[in-house]
């Protein structure tokens, strides 16, 4: 479990404070590259047109190749020691005719640039959309349509299959790292790319003491370019796996930077973990793409709380675990059953089959948007998943190869 570490102090600010774009304090040495509108990187093949989200990532052509890339430009500090860039050419290796290959992030270019900060790694890959957390979080109902969301399950299961096939652990797996590709994107001027995303919106950048800008920070920032699709708009549900920076291949991080609610037993007890962990964070993920909530919801998302929500979904904990989480007598006791006042919780089990009920696809048969065959098969495919001990879980093969996928998923791929 983990422990309380000192809090740090953080050096005063130095830079205004701008919305919508990267922490200004981090252009220092060692940190972002300064990027401007028309630079050209790599000896002129690339030219920035815009930019995608917060710090490193931009918009830009290969005017090698005439076509748009994304390109992400690292921190300096981070460049030499990345293991990023081997992994997306590790997967590049993998069987071409894979289901998922084309689900996963491509690797397209890779080189260094310098600039004040130091000397910075970069990746060149094809661009994509915004994220399915994006998407959800900015839609009044935060639930794709029913055959969409089958599309990109079934997507996400055959990309996790391809990595998987690779020998590749990703182990950050979640809706923040799965973007949606942008249809045509190729066939597009940059005018018609500002048209769909906006021109780019350009806001100087100041010290709070009126100084000069050094040549560690931009004069400007670049607002990131609109490509937001609302959850509930979506109709081109093609998909990408992205961002390999926490990936491995045999030797496992010590931990893991997986968002707390999607921690797998064995990462919340610091046990050595594998491939496995994907399949975890997969099936989580899966309830959160076919519905409008996550599997596990709690007021504080912290591992003991989470710990409880897992208890509540699929019963008690394995005994090495059980035994070893100490404020599990806050929560229940020794036979499993709930202590009457837990913190910040409600003494009441809702297990999966529940979950499922509630997850925003109707509360009975009849209002459902699965019928019962379909819920029967998403129930037995994610149990499989979620399984607590990791040798238990099924695999991405078989994921990808269940009733599920077989019978729903992949169907609405090809319908749509």
């Amino acid at each position: 479990m983990q422990t309380d570490t000192p809090s740090k102090e953080w050096p005063p600010e130095v830079y205004q404070w701008v919305e919508y774009v990267e922490y200004l304090e981090n252009y220092v040495a060692g940190g972002y590259h300064p990027t401007y509108l028309g630079d050209e990187l790599s000896q002129g093949r690339y030219r920035i047109v815009h930019k995608l989200g917060y710090g490193g990532y931009s918009t830009g052509i290969d005017q090698r190749e005439n076509r748009y890339v994304a390109i992400k430009i690292m921190l300096a500090d981070e460049s030499a020691a990345s293991s990023e860039g081997y992994f997306l050419r590790h997967l590049q290796g993998g069987d071409p005719k894979h289901p998922g290959r084309s689900y996963v992030q491509t690797l397209l270019d890779e080189f260094f640039t310098d600039g004040p900060n130091g000397r910075h790694r970069c990746l060149v890959s094809e661009p994509a959309g915004c994220s399915l957390a994006r998407s959800k979080e900015a839609a009044v109902k935060s639930m794709f349509p029913i055959n969409i969301a089958r599309a990109i399950a079934a997507q996400a299961t055959m990309g996790q299959a391809y990595i998987h096939s690779c020998g590749v652990t990703h182990a950050d797996l979640h809706l923040h790292n799965i973007l949606f590709q942008i249809p045509n994107f190729d066939s597009w001027t940059v005018d018609e790319v500002y048209k769909k995303f906006g021109e780019p919106i350009q806001v100087p950048n100041r010290r709070l003491d009126n100084g000069p800008l050094g040549p560690e920070v931009p004069s400007y920032s670049v607002l990131p370019a609109n490509i937001l699709v609302l959850a509930d708009k979506v109709t081109d549900s093609k998909i990408k796996i992205w961002d390999f920076g926490e990936a491995f291949l045999t030797n496992p991080p010590k931990s893991l930077h997986t968002p707390p609610l999607l921690l797998p037993p064995e990462a919340v007890f610091r046990e050595k973990v594998g491939p496995p962990v994907d399949i975890w964070t997969l099936g989580c993920t899966l309830f959160e793409i076919l519905g409008a909530r996550g599997l596990f919801e709690v007021f504080l998302p912290n591992e003991d709380n989470l710990l409880a929500e897992m208890v509540s979904t699929f019963g008690k904990l394995p005994s090495r675990w059980w035994d070893r989480w100490q404020k599990r007598p806050d929560y229940f006791l020794e036979d499993g059953s709930w202590n009457p006042e837990p913190p910040f919780m409600s003494p009441i089990s809702r297990p999966l089959r529940q979950r499922l009920w509630d997850m925003g696809r109707g509360e009975t048969p009849e209002q459902c948007d699965f019928s019962p065959e379909e819920f029967a098969d998403l129930e037995n495919l994610l149990a499989k998943m979620l399984m607590y001990e990791p040798c238990d879980r099924i695999t991405a093969d078989e994921a990808m190869r269940s009733d599920y996928m077989r019978r729903w998923g992949c169907p609405a791929i090809n319908a749509i």
